[in-house]
């Protein structure tokens, strides 16, 4: 019984596989989607983190400062929806599972940059789950330590007793003012690995070249694209196509024939003329699309025209 269960779950995985695999492309230009738009995200978060210092070096005492207490807030509340929960998960958390489907444990050996992929986006994960931990503490704590800092023991209180005045024990400010710290440390430890993954997957590209979805995302978001890799559509194909541009604005504007989109597939096809003038496929398909969206366009008005009537 056992066993057929179990072969039963090898089946469902090997389905699954086979079906991940067969949209493989698709989720690889996700993966680039979604991460542009976390690093984005933290982005913005850590410019509010920096605000809390208005221009000084951080410390503890700028984090646990009165005036940051919104700022801290408002932290933790974009890191819970980017990180997410178990059963809500985030952004970060699912392009976490998405890198380890994309590049599973056993294909180390097959992809070191797939799998060094996984293992990055997995540590600024891992990261900011303690970062969440530990504004959340200092949301809560932070406030009723300070407020303690200052207060003396009552000895009319203590005597007879045998229990020592709490703050000798223990050092409250110095258990906030290291979650404090924790807090700094991790959020640059965040940027930096978001720094080296973003340029990581600026190495991994020419890797994609034959992936026909990720060539389309890197037009349709250029200025996503250059704000991030401070390069345009040109810069990268010519270096994903040996030099030739040309070629990859044509074989995205072949995916775009190939789905009907004939409007795109006609601004991709005039963009390679214009970075090579003599490309053959270019001229051809050019005057096909031209032909192609005129009617259709002349169709459609009629069509209006009608409905019209």
């Amino acid at each position: 019984m056992n066993r057929t269960v179990s072969e039963q779950g090898k089946a469902a995985d090997r389905e699954l596989q086979g079906w991940f695999g067969q949209r493989r492309n698709f989720f690889v230009r996700q993966l680039l989607d979604d991460f542009f738009h976390i690093l984005r995200s933290f982005q913005r978060l850590y410019g509010q983190y920096l605000a809390c210092g208005r221009g000084r070096a951080h410390g503890p005492d700028v984090l646990l400062a009165d005036r940051s207490e919104k700022i801290r807030h408002h932290i933790w509340d974009q890191l819970n929806r980017l990180v997410g929960t178990e059963l809500d998960k985030g952004p970060l958390w699912l392009l976490k599972d998405l890198c380890h489907r994309l590049w599973p444990e056993n294909e180390e050996e097959q992809d070191l940059h797939g799998s060094l992929m996984d293992w990055m986006v997995g540590s600024i994960f891992h990261e900011a789950m303690k970062l969440k931990e530990n504004i959340y503490l200092l949301n809560a704590y932070a406030p009723a330590a300070v407020r303690m800092r200052g207060r003396r023991p009552d000895h009319s209180s203590l005597e007879g007793s045998s229990h020592p005045w709490l703050t000798q024990i223990v050092d409250i400010e110095l258990l906030i003012r290291r979650t404090a710290a924790d807090v700094i440390r991790q959020m640059e430890q965040i940027a930096f690995l978001f720094g080296q993954t973003n340029f990581l997957l600026r190495s991994m590209l020419p890797s994609f070249r034959a992936n026909s979805l990720l060539l389309r995302f890197l037009v349709e978001q250029e200025d996503l694209v250059e704000e991030l890799w401070g390069e345009r559509s040109e810069e990268l194909f010519a270096e994903m196509f040996d030099g030739l541009p040309a070629d990859g604005f044509c074989r995205a504007g072949r995916s775009y024939m190939d789905s009907n989109w004939y409007p795109q597939a006609l601004c991709m096809y005039r963009r390679a003329l214009e970075l090579d003038s003599g490309c053959d496929e270019a001229i051809a398909r050019m005057a096909q699309l031209k032909t192609i969206v005129q009617e259709n366009r002349e169709f459609l008005e009629a069509e209006s025209s009608l409905v019209g009537q």
